[in-house]
């Protein structure tokens, strides 16, 4: 049965959080010649700078909200590197200067090689009705050089809630896991009757072990219900919209290297799953999409997809926009929004997950993450323009 620790505990916990995370100094200089350009002029800059600890160093897989109050939550993962056992932990940091700076990296749990699983591979964020923070983690362990945590080869998704972005009590997922679901990824949707909605997607030893999943909670996040699967289709990392018109979810091929789209027009009862136009270049391949209805435009979906450049290329790679409409979800790419330099002494070719946060008027602040492969990798933000 869930039973969730004391929240003063929790809350000391946190605070001691956040004096470990003031000794984490800064320590990703990344030289001019190698930062991400914004195509048409200007450059990236750092949001949550890769810490000096190493344990904590790699930051990736960044998600953004920002509440009506101007509270800006950023969650991303901090560990060693991407993999079965590379420590990845779920951690946040805060704003409330509209970007412009950000709490240190907010450890919410611990997983390495040494803890119960050895890696948190992705995550969901989102506000609920009542207004709190919402979030969602996964954590596994795989089968990679034998290491293997104290409960074993298998998966979990753990979640949290908070008023502030500081102070996170955690919450009943023990529908989700252990071994029920797999990964957890994306938005954490405010459905029209009050209630929240998320996916991820299926991982063994769970069975199924392929798919898409979708669970629903009816108390503002603070517990979970059962999952069911919405497509069988071999695919990760859904990104899910909610709209009056329809449901959507943006899905990564774990083959094709094109995207899927799944279709929901009952309120997420039944699906229909497809290969879209969503596609990378020759040589390359896509990280997860990320997708959002236009405020200019309500029948307009943005798309974003990052493109990996092959080793074989000396072009750069790039996060690209597409248009499309919700009705015909007809997807047409109109042009790069990012450009990452490449060169043979570049040490940064581990980036992408691109998530967008609008600022009104035609801006938005575009976060990603770009760094070394193993070590220092920093949380990304862009200003830039979509009308």
């Amino acid at each position: 049965m869930f039973q969730p620790p004391l929240a003063v505990t929790l809350i000391v916990a946190a605070f001691a959080g956040l004096a470990q995370c003031a000794a984490l100094a800064r320590a990703h200089e990344v030289p001019q010649e190698y930062r991400p350009r914004i195509v048409g002029g200007g450059t990236a800059r750092i949001a949550v700078e890769a810490p000096r600890d190493k344990r904590f160093a790699h930051l990736s897989w960044p998600k953004v909200v920002r509440r009506d109050d101007g509270t800006i939550v950023l969650a991303y993962i901090a560990g060693v590197f991407h993999g079965d056992h590379g420590g990845g932990s779920p951690a946040v940091s805060v704003s409330t200067d509209e970007g412009k700076t950000f709490t240190s990296p907010q450890v919410l749990r611990r997983f390495g090689p040494e803890e119960d699983y050895t890696q948190s591979g992705n995550l969901a964020l989102g506000i609920a009705p009542d207004g709190a923070f919402v979030l969602l983690a996964m954590a596994y362990t795989g089968t990679g050089k034998g290491i293997v945590g104290t409960a074993g080869v298998g998966n979990h998704i753990y979640g949290w809630r908070s008023t502030d972005g500081r102070s996170w009590t955690p919450t009943d997922t023990s529908a989700l896991g252990p071994n029920i679901t797999g990964s957890v990824f994306g938005n954490i949707c405010p459905t029209s009757d009050g209630k929240l909605a998320v996916l991820g997607h299926y991982r063994a030893p769970s069975q199924p072990a392929k798919g898409i999943w979708l669970a629903m909670s009816n108390d503002d996040g603070r517990t979970w219900g059962k999952p069911r699967q919405i497509t069988d289709v071999d695919a990760a990392e859904p990104l899910l919209l909610v709209t009056e018109k329809r449901w959507l979810a943006f899905l990564r091929s774990k083959g094709s290297g094109r995207q899927y789209v799944s279709v929901s027009d009952d309120a997420g009862t039944t699906w229909t799953t497809s290969i879209s136009a969503l596609a990378p270049p020759p040589q390359h391949r896509l990280a997860a999409p990320f997708a959002v209805v236009n405020p200019a435009s309500k029948n307009e979906v943005l798309v974003l997809t990052t493109e990996r450049v092959g080793s074989q290329l000396e072009t750069p790679s790039k996060i690209q926009l597409w248009r499309g409409s919700l009705d015909k979800l007809a997807w047409k790419q109109e042009r790069a929004l990012i450009e990452f330099p490449k060169s043979a002494d570049n040490p940064n070719t581990d980036l992408g997950y691109v998530w967008l946060l609008p600022s009104g008027a035609g801006r938005w602040q575009l976060y990603f993450y770009y760094g070394r492969g193993h070590g220092e990798n920093s949380i990304w933000v862009a200003d830039v323009t979509i009308e």
